[in-house]
């Protein structure tokens, strides 16, 4: 029984869960993994150079081919396909929140309908606005086909899965024939691919980013099905509770991390000894060689959230006390939408040449310094709101634009 004085703090149907009430291991690892978003997309906003393997920029810097193999080893193919996996368990854990507070699957459906299709919106205003290589488009696309399957079998979740992760590692073919194409004696390519980032003006920019993220749009159901596959991981794993209690589930989560970070490394070798000039990867053995890093890298992002939920620890929903290192990451991770939006925001003020032009000159070490001091900035302004009770700017957004005046 509640009183005014003593408001209920359980969630009300068809309403965002309050912060106090998630689970802090799918947050900590939100807060993580963004960092290996930053490194992974900073060397785009990069201008006017040839890009090598995995479209990395080619330099004359000394340190750069060890942040590139360093990048390609950790976040690279990896940070991505953790996000989806994270999206997956986010959207499970709304339906089973709504069913257990008494919602018909029906109301449940066109709730992450609505979600995914408003997701879509904001990649789109990211996309065309900040970043060509804006991801938010390209979840909420797939989070509609999830809703579809978000209450199959096991069975019809393994063939499914099975059938994207075997295209996720297939379209990883198209990474490895961007590094044969910039072998080509005409110069190889120029960031000229992705015009965005070099245009002078912000409404040039503009212009090239919305044909650039409408392309990268249309085509998910060719080149992005793949990431379906960390998804249903995310589906599934959400259903045993795997990260909402890591203590029932450690031995298993131990398993998971051990064997899947040494697979991410080793998957990811071959590239990095390319980027680092001691091997030479020949123009049949390459494809396969991005094949493998995607490959592994979607077994690294598995790897990751399970090492996530171990540092953890005990820590479940609703725990009134837990560890500075909880408290810290999660934070972020509650407001990782905005901790997102605010990368790109500080990537293109620095490196656009209608910002402060560094993206022209900047080595690929200074635009990886620059991205870490960024999600460190992103860091210290969660955990600011965190302190006042207020969520990130674009959650409110978003929950506003999801669930309207209801909380």
């Amino acid at each position: 029984m509640t009183t005014d004085a003593q408001p209920d703090p359980r969630p009300s149907a068809l309403a965002p869960t309050p912060r106090a009430l998630r689970s802090p291991a799918p947050d900590v690892a939100r807060g993580l993994v963004l960092l290996g978003i930053a490194l992974a997309n900073v060397p785009f906003f990069l201008y006017g150079r040839e890009l090598g393997i995995l479209f990395k920029p080619v330099t004359d810097a000394a340190a750069d081919p060890w942040v590139n193999a360093i990048v390609a080893t950790f976040a690279d193919n990896r940070s991505y396909p953790l996000f989806a996996l994270l999206y997956g368990y986010g959207m499970t854990q709304i339906l089973l929140r709504e069913t257990a507070l008494g919602v018909d699957w029906v109301d449940a459906r066109r709730l992450l309908v609505r979600r995914n299709l408003w997701l879509i919106a904001f990649g789109a205003f990211h996309g065309v606005l900040l970043f060509f290589g804006d991801i938010l488009g390209t979840y909420g696309l797939l989070g509609l086909g999830l809703v579809l399957l978000i209450r199959a079998s096991g069975r019809v979740l393994a063939i499914v899965g099975g059938i994207a992760f075997a295209l996720l590692v297939f379209t990883g073919i198209v990474e490895g024939v961007s590094g044969l194409l910039a072998s080509v004696p005409s110069g190889g390519i120029s960031l000229a691919l992705f015009g965005s980032p070099g245009a002078e003006t912000y409404l040039a920019a503009v212009l090239a980013r919305l044909g650039e993220w409408t392309l990268a749009l249309v085509s998910v159901p060719f080149g992005g099905l793949g990431l379906l596959a960390p998804m249903i991981l995310g589906l599934w794993a959400a259903r045993h509770r795997v990260l909402d209690d890591p203590a029932s589930h450690r031995r298993a989560l131990v398993r998971v991390a051990a064997i899947g970070l040494p697979l991410s490394i080793l998957g990811a070798l071959p590239i990095a000894l390319a980027l680092l000039g001691v091997i030479e990867l020949t123009i049949f053995v390459e494809p396969l060689a991005a094949m493998l890093h995607a490959g592994t890298g979607a077994i690294g992002g598995a790897a990751y959230a399970a090492l996530a939920a171990l540092l953890v620890g005990g820590a479940t929903a609703g725990a009134q006390r837990s560890g500075i290192f909880t408290r810290l990451f999660s934070a972020l991770g509650q407001r990782s939408l905005t901790g997102y939006l605010t990368q790109s925001v500080v990537f293109v003020i620095v490196f656009a040449p209608y910002g402060f032009g560094l993206g022209a000159t900047a080595s690929v070490a200074v635009a990886t310094q620059v991205a870490v001091l960024t999600w460190l900035g992103t860091l210290v302004f969660a955990n600011v709101l965190h302190a006042l009770d207020k969520p990130g700017p674009a959650e409110a957004l978003l929950r506003r634009a999801v669930y309207g005046r209801r909380r």
